[in-house]
């Protein structure tokens, strides 16, 4: 990437970051820190687990392990399907087409469901199904999965959690739930009309359910695709947007293996802000702190592919772990601004192993 900016520019910047005094001028000017107390976080938590007003918000990470594709394979998988009948071919045609051009994943989505929107009997949804499953994994171990099953397992074999949101179309959960040992109570809900009775955990699958067996009907149709988020988002009393607003305004929620960037989640999370009004409450999202070594790598192949505007001065004065470590506070405090601006308190991890450590402490 070129940096379209004048040399002087570049070299008054690059020689601030070198400078702690200019470091700290500007941070003042930074949004405010945001991010939680890892133990007053744990404490309200657990609070509000006892107290069965506790919801897990559940993102494609908590999947991870089990050898399902993540969203860019899962749409390279799917990609695959419309390119060649010939397995071979197609695989290598569509692993050739992602890495040269790298296609949006609105556009792919779009085109995806474009291509069998005029089919019937729930060809696209069977279509992610093979895809989601050729290659999972379900005994797999994974430490945060589990303490995900032991939060929906309490004393007397009923949950302490109010319920739990998932924006996966797998059924990793509900595989782990029957298989736990003892019978947990639990419902996944999917569609219009589907209610739990008395004593069973919810699952609420908001966008979507694609279990591995069995027949799929007109209630396990996903949402997928632009087109179809359009319409979510036009419809604020689709049972899906009505159970999400209800559970942000009502509960405390606790995102997991999910972030913040989906349109559709920030504009309910401002609805359920907004009916709140000022009662007390927050949520709360783990997020992976940003590596330095990582950013240091990133930061000088971006000097490297601009060396024109630099010289070996303004290179010499660079102090680069100074820039790193301030760039990195940059970036995570507006993150954490952001997610304040919907009343998600942020809890910050140096690796995702750390999150079972803590759920483990909230669950005691």
């Amino acid at each position: 990437m070129k940096l379209n900016i004048t040399e002087e520019s570049v070299q008054v910047a690059l020689r601030a970051f070198g400078n702690k005094d200019v470091h700290k001028k500007v941070a003042e000017r930074l949004p405010e820190l945001n991010s939680s107390n890892s133990k007053d976080s744990i404490s309200y938590l657990s609070k509000a687990y006892k107290d069965e007003k506790l919801v897990f918000v559940l993102g494609a990470g908590v999947s991870m392990g089990y050898g399902l594709p993540g969203w860019n394979e899962l749409l390279q998988k799917l990609m695959v399907t419309t390119i060649e009948e010939e397995e071979n071919a197609s695989n290598v045609l569509a692993k050739l087409f992602h890495g040269i051009f790298r296609p949006n994943s609105l556009i792919t989505g779009r085109y995806l469901q474009k291509f069998y929107g005029d089919k019937r009997n729930l060809a696209f949804e069977k279509a992610v199904q093979k895809a989601l499953y050729e290659n999972c994994l379900y005994d797999n171990d994974s430490k945060l999965m589990s303490e995900i099953v032991n939060f929906c397992v309490a004393p007397g074999k009923s949950s302490n959690l109010d319920s739990i949101i998932t924006y996966n179309f797998d059924d990793i959960l509900e595989y782990k739930l029957s298989h736990f040992g003892i019978d947990i109570p639990f419902k996944p809900i999917y569609g219009v009309g589907m209610n739990p009775t008395n004593g069973e955990l919810p699952i609420y699958h908001v966008h979507g359910y694609l279990p591995s067996k069995g027949k799929l009907n007109d209630t396990n149709k996903i949402t997928f695709g632009e087109n179809v988020y359009h319409e979510q988002y036009n419809d604020t009393y689709s049972w899906n947007n009505i159970t999400q607003i209800n559970k942000f305004r009502d509960n405390t929620c606790l995102f997991i293996g999910t972030s913040l960037t989906d349109p559709n989640i920030r504009r309910l999370l401002d609805i359920a802000r907004l009916q709140k009004g000022s009662r007390s409450g927050s949520h709360y999202i783990f997020k992976k702190r940003y590596n330095e070594d990582t950013t240091r790598k990133e930061l000088k192949k971006l000097l490297d592919d601009n060396k024109i505007l630099l010289n070996e001065k303004v290179m010499a004065d660079l102090n680069l772990g100074e820039t790193v470590r301030f760039l990195i506070e940059i970036i995570e405090r507006f993150e954490e601004n952001d997610s304040s601006s919907f009343g998600v308190n942020t809890i910050w991890v140096n690796d995702w192993d750390e999150i079972p450590e803590i759920l483990s402490e909230i669950r005691k």
